[in-house]
């Protein structure tokens, strides 16, 4: 494993890296956000604010949304009670760019599944093999094996999951 992260590029940087605290997971988070080019996947219990309300993750996905008609950020949530109770500011893009940023709520024939994980484009991961381990986390710049396989499992979810109507905005 490797801890060397920071000069880390999308789709050529091989070598998997151990993130051991929140900040190190926070700051990989977006930079791996901010390289990706075409589509952006989150499979997550509760959309952790932590990671994914930084200032620097939300511009990353904002911009990638908004790069190309075919660029997408694919979200899967487990717990969108959460999220629709507190708010969160990816939800809210998700409503202004309901094309581009998609949101469902994971199936119950899920819940035994506690990862959560985001692919950048074809080459990138991070992963958490418990949702709420922020201490505990690899990431891979360059690792097509290992995205196809998450890819997967992400397609699968997403394919038996559905958009929550109670996270559309009824507008007036």
């Amino acid at each position: 494993m490797s801890d060397n992260w920071q000069e880390a590029v999308l789709g050529e940087t091989s070598g998997v890296h151990a993130m051991g605290t929140l900040s190190e997971l926070q700051a990989v988070s977006c930079q791996m956000a901010s390289q990706c080019r075409r589509e952006l996947r989150i499979y997550s219990q509760r959309l952790n604010r932590e990671i994914y309300e930084q200032h620097c993750f939300l511009e990353a996905a904002k911009l990638l949304a908004i790069r190309h008609a075919n660029t997408k950020v694919s979200i899967l949530v487990a717990d969108t009670e959460h999220i629709r109770v507190n708010g969160h500011r990816l939800l809210e893009l998700a409503r202004k760019l309901p094309s581009s940023v998609q949101i469902r709520r994971r199936s119950e024939e899920f819940a035994y599944d506690l990862r959560s994980f985001m692919l950048a484009d074809e080459g990138g991961f991070i992963l958490r093999p418990i949702w709420y381990d922020f201490n505990d986390a690899t990431a891979s710049f360059h690792d097509r094996y290992m995205v196809r396989g998450l890819k997967e499992d992400f397609v699968r979810v997403w394919e038996q999951s559905e958009p929550d109507p109670a996270l559309r905005q009824l507008s007036i």
